[in-house]
């Protein structure tokens, strides 16, 4: 194990006593020292950690995003593979549906990412999102790379699909959200924006494969997606809502879930 420095020691006790958020570069490695070694009271660990994902997402690096952070529980997570490829085909379809007038830029980016020889990273994030009082219930299907001009940034593309949470019930997708980012050195996305119901039968049939996946692989320990930090951080962990139904995995209450009766909807809506 590499031995600290002098002037790690008097930063890493600085991080021990101070309340404020990272300001630079050597706060951020010290604040990962203290971490991996993991020898904290766990109240302050988790404390810094948030700290930590604060200058992250300020600096967007590695996957940090605030859009899926902020006010956001995440209590599932799936790893995709290089075998994923009808998910990468039904993101392409669903952005060509419901957004036909995305921006040549980010269209370009969505097309690279999503149809290059080398598969992108991805992701699926099972999530509860309180906005503004109203808790959606969704899914946040997220692709990515390695910035090519520097490797400690991701260029990432999200949907995010959404069902609201009245009285206990999940009511089903009613908005969908999209952001388009690779890296450009500056905060925002290069392009985002918001749908709301009715959404093309692409987009519902996404949702449903995602809602499969949420049940299929939830004891899957292949798709499963854990990480030691996340014991430290408060946008992962369990659903903080009671539902009655719901079209994503709750534990141990199978008899919770409404896919079939959804696609029974849905199919009758079509017809």
């Amino acid at each position: 194990m590499k031995k600290q420095t002098n002037s790690e020691d008097i930063n890493i006790k600085g991080l021990l006593n101070s309340k404020s958020d990272l300001s630079n570069e050597q706060d951020h490695q010290a604040a990962k020292a203290i971490l991996n070694a993991g020898n904290q009271p766990s109240k302050f660990l988790r404390f810094l950690m948030q700290r930590l994902e604060n200058y992250r997402q300020s600096k967007k690096f590695g996957w940090s995003r605030t859009w899926n952070k902020k006010h956001v529980v995440n209590f599932q997570s799936f790893k995709l593979n290089n075998k994923d490829v009808e998910l990468r085909h039904m993101a392409l379809q669903t952005i060509a549906a419901e957004w036909p007038e995305i921006p040549a830029q980010a269209n370009q980016f969505v097309q690279e990412l999503l149809t290059s020889d080398i598969p992108p990273m991805g992701f699926v994030f099972i999530q509860e999102h309180n906005d503004n009082g109203q808790v959606y219930e969704g899914a946040v299907l997220s692709f990515g790379r390695i910035n090519s001009a520097n490797r400690r940034y991701r260029d990432r593309l999200d949907i995010i699909l959404e069902s609201p949470i009245r009285d206990g019930q999940s009511q089903g997708l009613s908005r969908m959200r999209i952001y388009v980012d690779p890296y450009l050195e500056h905060k925002q996305p290069l392009w985002s924006d918001t749908r709301q119901a009715p959404f093309k039968p692409v987009s519902e049939q996404l949702f449903e494969q995602l809602t499969d996946i949420s049940w299929g692989w939830a004891e899957d320990k292949t798709r499963l997606w854990e990480h030691w930090v996340t014991q430290y951080i408060d946008f992962f962990g369990p659903r903080q809502t009671p539902v009655q139904s719901s079209y994503f995995y709750v534990a141990k209450q199978a008899d919770c879930r409404i896919l079939t009766e959804y696609k029974k909807a849905k199919n009758q809506q079509v017809a």
